[in-house]
């Protein structure tokens, strides 16, 4: 993501998990060091920013002028399930790529399902076998003897290596493995050192109707290899989603990232060793491309700060796929910002995202202070003198986040304040374009802002009304030119 960006690695956990002193260790001596970005693949569950480790260890670093990126978590796709929600940390989900390692299907009566393999046997490519499903064991617990020879149908139960293992002993030549139905559209791709196909628990509902409805059935599989092309990006199933319960007034996850099915030189506990790369999933995966981005920016603006920097990556990321649609998760449905955060991150367009919402140390410790007093700003700035008497407090709603989450009761309104700082071309204007539905309406005031100068800032505010009682609607406040589109979610909730 970041050419010729150089790589310091710290480690903090070991066979017995991560010490949260490691972890504070690791992210002072990154900053000590001098890095620009942290890369933290790592987290629990949500808990209050005072008390949370990780937070506190990111504000020292951003108030350093470090970047912190970090895995939203893989909980999902429980509500309020995302952790690493501090304001000053870009909190990643994970989403899918185009890229499928293809494994076609095709039934005897001439349906087709794409599946994915890693294990991929030119062996077996395009012959047709005998197939076997037992509906008296589907998650192919016991596997009787006419496995022999077949290729063997098994929903998931246990672990695709141990059915591997299971359909090699039981004769089987190949398994065509069922995803559990939680995990809908997204399909996690494992080594298992056997011929092996994934498909989804709707994709297998048609293998499994085709299977015990025919008296012979048969299938052959066609190993594809890498291909580039598939409809994405959409959320994974595991990427936690939310409302934050740290902070409940901002959008979390921010983004999303690649994070399923991602190519990396490490070896599975569970394979043989026999190959140098493999695959893994996680918003862990999806972090390091977030950290990369970053790292980009950072290599074009200098002197950016952190917050800069997540402005520019969430204004200007996608919510919509290539075609025009938008971007789905797991169950198929348009994914919410709980779930992608504003959507899936752009490097290209980040680089230059005409506007930005910067946020200074200063704004928050004021932050800080009006969520937690001076008990809670004595943990999280450390090693600074802080009275809060002393500090003009900004409520969540009101920190200059490039995104804006409001709770209101129907036929109640609240007006929130932004800056934006121009980072595009010195003469420039943006007009306004509110997208959402009608239950809500969005005013924002003043309709235009109009630049001179490069770094000049201009302020305005978004008064929201929710007319219905819908429990939640999301929609986006852009700011146009001719050559920039800035993107911000809003969601407004009934309280």
């Amino acid at each position: 993501m970041a050419p010729h960006a150089h790589l310091a690695i710290y480690k903090v956990c070991g066979s017995q998990g991560c010490s949260l002193a490691d972890v504070l260790s690791g992210i002072d001596a990154g900053v000590k060091d001098g890095a620009d970005v942290l890369s933290l693949s790592l987290g629990g569950s949500s808990v209050s920013l005072a008390e949370d480790p990780l937070a506190i260890g990111a504000f020292g670093a951003a108030e350093k002028g470090v970047f912190v990126s970090c895995a939203g978590g893989n909980n999902g796709p429980s509500q309020s399930s995302v952790s690493n929600e501090a304001p000053w940390i870009l909190t990643v989900a994970a989403s899918t790529t185009d890229r499928s390692f293809r494994a076609s299907i095709e039934l005897g009566d001439g349906h087709s399902v794409n599946g994915e393999s890693l294990d991929q046997s030119e062996a077996l490519s395009e012959t047709s076998l005998p197939l076997y499903f037992s509906q008296d064991s589907p998650d192919c617990g016991s596997i009787s003897g006419d496995a022999s020879g077949k290729v063997v149908v098994c929903k998931a139960g246990q672990s695709p290596a141990d059915l591997a293992t299971l359909v090699k002993d039981g004769g089987g030549v190949a398994l065509i493995y069922i995803t559990d139905a939680s995990q809908g559209s997204t399909k996690l791709v494992r080594r298992v050192e056997f011929p092996a196909a994934f498909v989804s628990d709707k994709d297998g509902a048609s293998i499994i109707s085709y299977a015990t409805s025919t008296s012979n059935p048969t299938a052959s599989i066609s190993f594809d290899g890498a291909v580039l092309g598939a409809s994405a990006p959409s959320v994974a199933f595991f990427s936690s989603r939310g409302p934050s319960l740290a902070c409940p007034s901002i959008i979390k996850p921010d983004v999303s990232g690649p994070g399923v099915n991602i190519l990396a030189a490490w070896l599975d506990s569970e394979g043989t060793g026999e190959s140098n790369y493999n695959i893994i999933s996680g918003t862990s995966m999806a972090t390091p491309h977030l950290s990369g981005v970053a790292a980009l920016i950072k290599s074009v603006h200098p002197k950016w700060s952190p917050a800069a920097i997540k402005s520019a990556i969430i204004t200007t990321s996608d919510d919509k796929v290539a075609s025009g649609k938008p971007i789905r998760d797991e169950q198929e449905e348009p994914a919410s910002f709980f779930a992608m955060g504003a959507g899936h991150v752009n490097p290209s367009k980040a680089v230059d995202p005409g506007l930005i919402y910067d946020l200074n140390t200063d704004d928050y410790i004021a932050y800080i202070c009006g969520k937690f007093g001076d008990s809670g700003a004595s943990v999280i700035v450390r090693d600074r003198s802080v009275n809060c008497d002393n500090v003009k407090n900004i409520t969540e709603a009101n920190l200059n986040y490039p995104s804006i989450f409001v709770a209101l009761e129907s036929g109640s309104s609240v007006t929130v304040k932004r800056t934006v700082t121009n980072v595009g071309a010195a003469s420039s204007s943006y007009k306004v374009q509110v997208n959402v539905p009608k239950s809500v309406s969005v005013t924002v005031t003043p309709h235009t802002l109009t630049f001179s100068k490069v770094k000049e800032k201009k302020s305005f505010t978004v008064t929201v009304k929710l007319n219905g009682s819908s429990s939640s609607v999301e929609g986006n406040l852009k700011w146009i030119s001719d050559k920039h589109v800035v993107r911000s979610p809003i969601v407004v909730s009934s309280s």
